[in-house]
C-alpha cells in the first residue's frame, strides 16, 4: 500500500475539530473531545496529528493515578518528572506556560473516575494550552456528568464507521491496485467500515493482483481469497 495518510470523512472533522479548538476566542483556547466505535482510525489520526506537530500523546490506562498521569505528560513535554503530584503538576503548568502546546490524551474512559478529568481541565485553565480527549463511543456520556468540564469543549468530534464512499476512496488514494464497484462494496461489507479490517482487505487485493498478475481485483477474486482460493 502506499504511504500516504488518506483522507476519510473522520479526518475531515477531525482536522476542522482540531482548528476551532486550537483557534483562541477571546484570547482564551478550549478542550476538544475525539469519540467513536473501536476500529475507525481515531488513535491513528490523533498520533498522527500529533506526530505531525510535535504534541505530546498519552495513552491513559486502567491502573493510572493523578502522579502518573501527571509524570507521562511531563515526560511526554520533555522534562524529568519530579516525584511529588503538587510538584509534578506544577512542573507540567510551567512548561506549558513557556510552551503552549496541545495535549492529546487518549483511552480517557479510564480516567472518568477519582478527579483524574479535572486535573486536565486544570491545566487547560491555568495554561491556556488546548487538552484534547480521545475515548469509546459511550465516553461522551460519561463526561457529560461534569458540566464544568463539558462547556469547556470547543469542538466535540464522533469518528464513524467507513460508508462505500470513504472505503471507495480509501482504496485510490492507498491501494496499489485497483478494485472494482463490486469488490469495493463487498470490501465494505466484510470489514464492516472498520479501519484495520478494511486495511487487511486491500492488502489481500494487491496480493491477488501481485500473484496473479491482475489490472483489476474483482469480485469473484476477492470471494476466492475468503474461500482459501487464489492468494
Amino acid at each position: 500500500m502506499r504511504k500516504t495518510f488518506a483522507t476519510t470523512k473522520n479526518v475531515t472533522r477531525f482536522l476542522a475539530g482540531m482548528a476551532a479548538i486550537e483557534e483562541p476566542i477571546k484570547g482564551r483556547v478550549g478542550m476538544g473531545l475525539v469519540f467513536g466505535e473501536p476500529g475507525t482510525g481515531k488513535t491513528e489520526m490523533c498520533q498522527r496529528y500529533a506526530a505531525d506537530n510535535g504534541y505530546p500523546y498519552i495513552r491513559a490506562t486502567d491502573i493510572m493515578s493523578r502522579r502518573s498521569l501527571l509524570s507521562v505528560i511531563v515526560g511526554e513535554l520533555g522534562e524529568a518528572p519530579t516525584f511529588r503530584s503538587d510538584d509534578l503538576f506544577n512542573q507540567a503548568v510551567d512548561i506549558l506556560i513557556d510552551r503552549p502546546q496541545t495535549i492529546i490524551v487518549d483511552e480517557i474512559d479510564y480516567l472518568c473516575r477519582g478527579g483524574m478529568v479535572e486535573v486536565l481541565r486544570d491545566i487547560n485553565d491555568i495554561t491556556n494550552s488546548p487538552v484534547v480527549l480521545v475515548g469509546m463511543h459511550m465516553v461522551d456520556k460519561k463526561l457529560k456528568r461534569f458540566r464544568h468540564l463539558w462547556d469547556r469543549f470547543s469542538a466535540v468530534v464522533r469518528f464513524h464507521t467507513f460508508d462505500l464512499e470513504d472505503i471507495s476512496g480509501l482504496a485510490e488514494q492507498i491501494c496499489e491496485v485497483a478494485i472494482s464497484p463490486e469488490g469495493i462494496r463487498f470490501i465494505h461489507e466484510r470489514g464492516f467500515g472498520k479501519f484495520r479490517r478494511t486495511m487487511v482487505w486491500f492488502s489481500r487485493a494487491e496480493r491477488l493482483a501481485k500473484s496473479n498478475g491482475l489490472d483489476l481485483v474483482e469480485l469473484e477474486h476477492l470471494h476466492a481469497c475468503r474461500n482459501g482460493g487464489a492468494r
